[in-house]
């Protein structure tokens, strides 16, 4: 399906890739908007580009009037024979965001991937961070396996404040049951499924940055040791349990 076509696209917005230049180098200010990058940690234009030419893709959410407000953008990759999609970047410009914007670009980029015989796609986030936890996990039907502790890195943006860049990589099996529930708004994962375990992290964790950065930092090690643990056991990271006060990960010991 073409992106540009994609029923699911918010009102008020048409999703469909970025072909000019000017609009491929308009992701560079969403990454300064959204994250806050020093400009040493942004994407560059080129990569954009070059992107586009080797078979990448870069996505766009633009307005009625042709603002460009969001993108997601991907490089193809491979494990061993298999090809698959690797997701380098998701943003929503501020005062877009909360209105699907983010999942209509992800689905956006399944339609791209299925066109093309792809139905895997790959990217990291956060384990701290609740809401992308949540989109991703739940929203979408994503599982993880890996925990990658400072992946990047030092990074300089206004959300790792500091902390080392822990990643968790996040496996979109395209056509798996559970993303087809996901996708219609159903269950990723059995409710009534008793979990193998549990992992908490805080359902804000910028307050936590902010206020106590050192107790910050003790509970993304007590988090990153609770991963990597679950997952030398052979746990699955299928549900996300997300409230006011708290949120935790579920993780079973098969996927079906």
């Amino acid at each position: 399906m073409d992106p540009s076509q994609n029923p699911r696209s918010p009102v008020g917005y048409l999703l469909r890739p970025c072909r000019k230049r000017s609009e491929l180098a308009a992701c560079q200010e969403i990454q300064r908007r959204i994250w806050g990058y020093a400009e040493h940690e942004l994407y560059p234009l080129r990569l954009f580009v070059n992107l586009v030419r080797v078979s990448g893709h870069v996505l766009g959410a633009f307005t009625v009037a042709d603002e460009l407000v969001g993108f997601v953008a991907a490089m193809p990759a491979w494990h061993g024979k298999q090809r698959y999609f690797h997701s380098l970047a998701l943003g929503v410009m501020p005062g877009h965001e909360n209105r699907g914007l983010g999942r209509a670009l992800k689905l956006a980029q399944r339609d791209l991937a299925l066109s093309e015989g792809v139905d895997c796609i790959e990217w990291t986030f956060d384990p701290l961070r609740a809401k992308n936890a949540n989109l991703n996990i739940n929203r979408l039907g994503a599982i993880v396996k890996r925990y990658e502790p400072d992946c990047y890195g030092q990074v300089e943006s206004c959300f790792q404040q500091g902390l080392p860049s822990d990643r968790l990589v996040a496996e979109w099996q395209l056509c798996s049951p559970r993303v087809t529930r996901a996708l219609a708004s159903q269950p990723a994962r059995d409710p009534g499924r008793k979990a193998a375990g549990e992992i908490e992290i805080p359902a804000a964790i910028d307050d936590w940055i902010k206020q106590d950065p050192e107790n910050a930092r003790k509970v993304q090690t007590r988090v990153r040791e609770e991963f990597q643990r679950c997952f030398a056991q052979d746990l699955t990271v299928t549900g996300f349990v997300l409230n006011t006060k708290s949120a935790y990960y579920l993780l079973d010991s098969h996927e079906n």
